[in-house]
């Protein structure tokens, strides 16, 4: 699943960046990356974020930070009706990291903005919906102004982004660590263990094969970087998979999630998804049905 680079900037002098409404289709799939900051606004419909190494649900109300270079894709329930129709389910504001940071060495009353880009390489969503709101409603009003109105409005908003605190992050450190490293190893066992995470014969002499390693150096590589095992690694994949799946499907059960996911053992399920997600996927389950 190779992520696909995608030019999302106008190249026109005229804007030194982007906002416009996005349709997320059914069918939308895309693994993608792209050289631009982008800030997304879910208006409305729910479904399924794939991040770097993570997955995790969005829903009307969720606010998304992605920097550049990392890779993600939004697949929206299959029984969302609205996904059917062509109204706005998001908008996104891009912006190249050129002209951010142009302004921020330059200018002494603007450096407080790196913290907000430090953590911003890792990917952050927020989930505080009344929050979101003035967010959107300020992209919305940077959308209607132009010339340097624009860009007051727009360090307004990476101001207010900077100073909430109630986000999480997405990928992983480790993940993000390595993004760029030579060959790009990291990205070929993303890609390996995303396409095979439910095959039943994945082990670690495979996944090392898939780089050109042995298995013992492929270990400790993997534990440098990640600071986790490749099967911890591959739990947070099977688990990510198991809520997918649970949010999309309602006539699936927890057993049939399990089998799915390729966990063959439920207590060994049920406890890999509360290390993993903080809560038992019957809470999980009662969550999703709140919403």
């Amino acid at each position: 699943m190779k992520s696909i680079l995608l030019n999302k900037i106008n190249n026109s002098i005229q804007n030194s960046f982007i906002i416009h409404p996005k349709i997320y289709h059914q069918a939308y799939s895309l693994w993608h990356h792209h050289k631009e900051y982008e800030v997304l606004y879910f208006v409305k419909n729910s479904g399924t974020a794939y991040v770097g190494d993570k997955i995790i649900p969005y829903h009307g109300g969720t606010l998304m930070l992605f920097c550049a270079d990392l890779p993600h894709m939004f697949v929206p329930n299959l029984n969302s009706d609205d996904s059917l129709n062509n109204s706005i389910d998001a908008y996104v504001l891009h912006f190249s990291e050129e002209m951010i940071r142009t302004m921020i060495e330059n200018i002494p009353e603007f450096k407080s903005i790196n913290k907000l880009f430090n953590n911003w390489k890792r990917g952050m969503v927020f989930n505080n919906i009344e929050n979101n709101e003035a967010f959107f409603k300020l992209m919305i009003e940077i959308n209607e102004v132009d010339n340097y109105k624009r860009i007051l409005l727009f360090f307004d908003l990476l101001n207010h982004l900077e100073q909430n605190k109630s986000f999480d992050f997405i990928a992983s450190s480790g993940y993000v660590n390595a993004a760029s490293l030579p060959g790009g190893r990291l990205e070929k066992v993303y890609d390996y263990s995303i396409n095979n995470f439910n095959d039943s014969s994945i082990c670690l002499e495979k996944v090392a094969q898939s780089i050109n390693m042995n298995k013992a150096a492929f270990c400790r590589y993997f534990k440098k970087i990640t600071h986790k095992t490749y099967f911890q690694f591959l739990n947070e994949i099977r688990i990510g998979n198991a809520c997918k799946v649970l949010i999309e499907d309602e006539n699936k059960s927890i057993t049939d999630v399990s089998f799915l996911s390729r966990f063959n053992n439920m207590s060994y399920f049920n406890r890999q998804f509360k290390v993993i997600m903080g809560q038992s996927p019957s809470t999980f389950l009662k969550l999703r049905n709140l919403q």
